[in-house]
């Protein structure tokens, strides 16, 4: 899955900060879709970070995405369209 460029999980109501850390790995994602995935916490959301290639990211409606986290991640992934 490394060569993976996008991932939508939409509404993933099993998605867990657990299983969104294998994405971590994913150096060549370019866009990913969270939204509505409500059980992923603030912490593993601050792991996508490490994707320094993401291009747009989707968050929302997911419970985990707090102004701290996304101004975090603006901050980390500058170049990265945050969608809340």
């Amino acid at each position: 899955m490394t060569s993976l460029l996008r991932l939508f999980l939409r509404w993933c109501g099993q998605l867990r900060d657990f299983g969104l850390q294998h994405l971590y790995t994913m150096k060549n994602l370019k866009v990913l879709s969270l939204a509505g995935c409500n059980q992923v916490t603030s912490n593993g959301l601050m792991g996508l970070s490490q994707l320094r290639g993401l291009e747009e990211l989707e968050l929302t409606n997911c419970v985990g995405a707090t102004d701290t986290v996304c101004l975090y991640l603006k901050q980390t992934i500058s170049h990265c369209l945050i969608i809340e």
